[in-house]
């Protein structure tokens, strides 16, 4: 964990760049800090790798107050992204990747292992590990940045903008790749953005700043349906209740706890999934094979041949609320499932549950 304890800083002559800032990031947490420019963010991120000092206040990590540890040794195992990727140009892609591995003593065989696996997580053909910078796209080369920020295996990454300088269409590849890496290697990261619809879509919670000043913590559904005040409400975009569904994603808002059955699974327990679909009042139920893709939907009557219902809809989890509505409406359907791109189930957008957070973002 990460604990800010009343950090301020004060650049000459004057200025207040962040005032008595407190603020948990809890591990494995990713914590997007968002704001208006020269609100603070970029700076309480380099307070965390000591790349600026605080003026007053302790930062700990697992408990350990940072400012008595070696500054070197605490940047090394802290990952690092920025905007402009901070490749070293006359370096080649593998170099770059184990730049930190090698000055820490890793042999050159474990280092280029080590590369390959890294190619591997972020999408990337090796072949590429011979190449420099300059014969990279933009994309590949903030794909090379997060490799090298996850060479020494850091639990924390500290990531500043780092999609921020290229195209919409690459922009939202590398946030689709933050988000499945995340959730494989568990990392805490501290995201600073200027983006709201990327913080929604990447961030477990959101501190919005303003003026050295976190305004509010929370989720985004807290920001977006609970705004602290008017400032909050109008950077959210809270008083408009259809920008709000566009900006909400639809895992957002996601049944994680429905029934399903496993073709695999006895008899008895097909009984129980049945009996589960029909105390929430479903019609049917999710069937998954093996490999947990949805394969069809068994109806919840007692009297039926055993054949499978057919999939005939599915939502992609990258939708927002707007779209994922008019899907289900067009459906004629309760909810749908939202499944990854090979089938399997992440959940249901669910009519019910949808129309409840609907209503609390209009009290």
């Amino acid at each position: 964990m990460i604990r800010f304890e009343k950090i301020s800083k004060v650049f000459p002559p004057d200025v207040n760049a962040l005032e008595e800032v407190s603020l948990d990031v809890q591990s494995g947490e990713l914590m997007c800090l968002i704001g208006t420019s020269g609100c603070g963010k970029t700076t309480l991120l380099k307070t965390v790798n000591r790349l600026i000092e605080p003026s007053s206040g302790r930062i700990f990590i697992d408990d350990q107050d940072i400012s008595r540890l070696n500054h070197i040794s605490l940047r090394r195992n802290i990952g690092y992204v920025i905007q402009q990727t901070g490749l070293y140009p006359h370096l080649t892609v593998e170099e770059n990747i184990c730049y930190v591995l090698r000055i820490t003593g890793n042999k050159k065989t474990s280092c280029r292992s080590r590369a390959e696996e890294l190619m591997d997580i972020i999408g990337m053909d090796r072949n590429y590990l011979g190449r420099f910078p300059r014969e990279l796209s933009g994309g590949q080369q903030q794909r090379v940045g997060v490799a090298r920020a996850l060479a020494a295996n850091p639990n924390i990454i500290l990531m500043d903008e780092p999609f921020g300088a290229i195209d919409q269409i690459t922009r939202i590849q590398l946030q689709d790749e933050l988000v499945r890496l995340q959730s494989r290697l568990n990392k805490t990261i501290i995201f600073v953005t200027h983006d709201l619809q990327e913080a929604i879509k990447l961030a477990d919670r959101i501190a919005l700043m303003d003026q050295g000043n976190i305004l509010q913590i929370g989720t985004a559904n807290e920001l977006l349906f609970f705004p602290k005040d008017d400032f909050v409400e109008n950077f959210m975009g809270s008083s408009s209740f259809f920008n709000v569904m566009r900006l909400l994603p639809v895992e957002k808002g996601l049944v994680s706890d429905y029934p399903v059955f496993r073709l695999s699974q006895e008899d008895a327990a097909r009984k129980e999934v049945e009996q589960k679909a029909r105390d929430l009042g479903w019609s049917e139920y999710p069937v998954i094979d093996k490999e947990d893709q949805l394969v069809g939907y068994f109806p919840t009557s007692e009297h039926h041949n055993g054949d499978l219902y057919p999939v005939n809809k599915l939502l992609s989890p990258k939708i927002t609320f707007e779209q994922a509505l008019k899907q289900l409406f067009i459906s004629g359907k309760s909810r749908l499932p939202v499944t990854t791109d090979d089938k399997k189930i992440i959940g249901f957008f669910d009519f019910a549950q949808a129309y409840d957070i609907i209503r609390k973002s209009s009290n």
